[in-house]
């Protein structure tokens, strides 16, 4: 028996098994491996192709048993090692990060005060624009930030990248006047 993974040998054997012309064989691998990759994702997992190749190999390494012994539809088979790849990557995963506790209310303060000071050193133009961006809420902030993109004759996507680099230059300035005030 294979353990090791996908082989040449072992896939040739898994498309006699599935059918006995390679190319409908092909299909019918091609078809099964679409269903499994859709029963990962369907089930929220992100990582659903590396999760179906797994299913694939557990198969393969299998083929020579499956070919003396399964009766039955080999797709069956094959959802049924899914199912059980599934499982044991539920159990895998380590429990989510708990949240950084909420920051106390001087602090906020604090920070907000170098966010405006840093504001204040930015180039005007990029302060009207990274605080437009920041106006309003849902659907309004959406209208707005459309409307900013077109008075700069710039894409909606041209505009986030303008603001993140702003961001960034606003998160270094804040850092810096953090650092300082720590050592005072």
């Amino acid at each position: 028996m294979n353990k090791g993974g996908l082989t040449q040998d072992g896939f040739d054997k898994l498309l006699r098994w599935l059918h006995p012309d390679r190319d409908t064989a092909g299909e019918i691998y091609a078809l099964i491996q679409f269903k499994v990759i859709r029963i990962f994702s369907s089930r929220g997992c992100c990582d659903a192709e590396d999760l179906a190749d797994k299913t694939c190999n557990v198969v393969i390494s299998k083929i020579d048993w499956l070919v003396e012994n399964y009766v039955g539809d080999p797709a069956l088979y094959f959802y049924a090692v899914a199912k059980k790849i599934y499982l044991e990557s539920l159990k895998k995963k380590p429990p989510p990060i708990p949240p950084p506790p909420d920051p106390e209310p001087d602090k906020v303060e604090e920070v907000c005060g170098y966010l405006d000071e840093c504001l204040n050193k930015l180039p005007s133009a990029d302060r009207v624009v990274v605080l437009k961006y920041h106006e309003g809420e849902k659907a309004e902030k959406i209208r707005n930030r459309q409307k900013l993109a077109q008075e700069l004759k710039i894409s909606r996507n041209a505009l986030r990248i303008r603001v993140c680099h702003i961001h960034t230059r606003l998160r270094k300035c804040i850092e810096r006047l953090q650092q300082s005030a720590a050592i005072e």
